[in-house]
């Protein structure tokens, strides 16, 4: 990579430091399979400075390394099959409305279900099984299942209960037994408590709302499913950039599943007439997918509202993860513009 460009990169984040997007954060890039660059700039909360080694909520990323990635490995394993639905799998278990049934797994990954992006779960309760029954009495939806594409963190929920219900194990459970711990990602966790090491957040949602969180997730539905003693498919996990980034590649190179699971994993599985969304990742043309202008149109990738990306290309043989606390703050809006302008330098010190 061009040396001058990629430190043209790197002074961008610093530049966000300083104007107020974020309090600092870590960047961790492979190229080729070899890491090119780990990074810390800023600090955690104004005072104490960033370190490669920080933990980061990684929010939304839970999506992909840790649910989405799971509900792979169990039709991999022939536990689960993608075109399973609600009915087939949570039936017995929790009132089914007609209007749901027929929802399948496959949907629920590629936000193709009919579901609405978000509702306050915690007002009706606490732990997975409450947000699940909030979920499901929610009123038919305008679009029929698979009719459109809407982002929703309430499909990862009914993932959290369906992988339950397959397993007897939480997300966090199976994820560390068969994503985390076999590819050495040993900082990735959920609850990882009040610690030096944790950037902290602060939410305006949920439970604890307003004040600083360290070690708790920053998600409100998510904040609510852990007081009640469970983890949430959306959200909760914590991490370094490093194992982030090494997650991206362990996709991208084939290590973590066979060769169709990834072809699936790094490609579109929805008509780019209502978007693009693979069985992880955002992919194009979806205009969620942070990879910004210049990077190819088969990078995929994911962000997470409390300032953290992920990002690959399997033209370039290139992972990124940048992590932050922008919501430490108010300069969550900033952040998303910088990100934008740190891909693309760090696109154009691509060879």
């Amino acid at each position: 990579m061009h040396p001058d460009r990629l430190a043209r990169a790197r002074d961008l984040l610093r530049a966000g430091v300083g104007n107020g997007a974020m309090p600092g954060g870590v960047v961790c890039l492979f190229r080729g399979g070899e890491p090119v660059l780990l990074d810390a700039f800023g600090t955690l909360d104004d005072f104490r400075p960033a370190a490669t080694d920080t933990l980061y909520d990684l929010a939304s990323l839970t999506k992909p390394l840790a649910t989405a990635s799971s509900v792979v490995i169990l039709v991999e394993q022939g536990r689960l099959v993608l075109g399973a639905n609600l009915e087939n799998l949570l039936g017995e278990m929790v009132p089914m409305p007609e209007h749901f049934a027929k929802i399948t797994v496959a949907q629920l990954l590629t936000h193709t279900s009919g579901l609405p992006a978000w509702i306050a779960c915690y007002d009706t309760g606490f732990g997975l099984d409450a947000a699940v029954s909030a979920v499901l009495a929610l009123p038919a939806p305008s679009a029929a299942p698979g009719a459109r594409y809407e982002y929703s963190c309430l499909g990862f929920l009914l993932l959290a209960r369906i992988l339950r219900a397959v397993t007897g194990q939480s997300v966090e459970e199976f994820a560390r037994e068969n994503v985390f711990v076999p590819l050495g990602l040993h900082s990735l966790t959920f609850r990882p408590g009040r610690n030096d090491r944790v950037a902290p957040t602060v939410s305006r949602e949920g439970p604890s709302k307003d004040t600083p969180l360290i070690g708790v997730v920053h998600d409100g539905n998510a904040r609510g499913i852990e007081s009640g003693g469970d983890i949430s498919g959306n959200a909760g996990l914590f991490g370094t950039a490093a194992d982030v980034a090494a997650f991206g590649e362990a996709v991208r190179t084939g290590r973590l599943f066979s060769a169709p699971a990834t072809a699936r994993a790094l490609a579109s599985q929805i008509s780019p007439a209502i978007g693009g969304h693979s069985l992880l990742f955002f992919a194009a043309p979806n205009g969620l997918n942070p990879t910004g202008d210049l990077l190819s149109d088969r990078a995929v990738g994911h962000s997470g509202y409390t300032g953290t990306a992920l990002v690959i290309d399997p033209a370039y043989d290139l992972t990124v993860a940048v992590l932050t606390n922008s919501v430490y703050g108010d300069g969550k809006g900033k952040w998303l513009t910088l990100r934008r302008k740190f891909l693309n330098a760090l696109a154009a010190s691509l060879p």
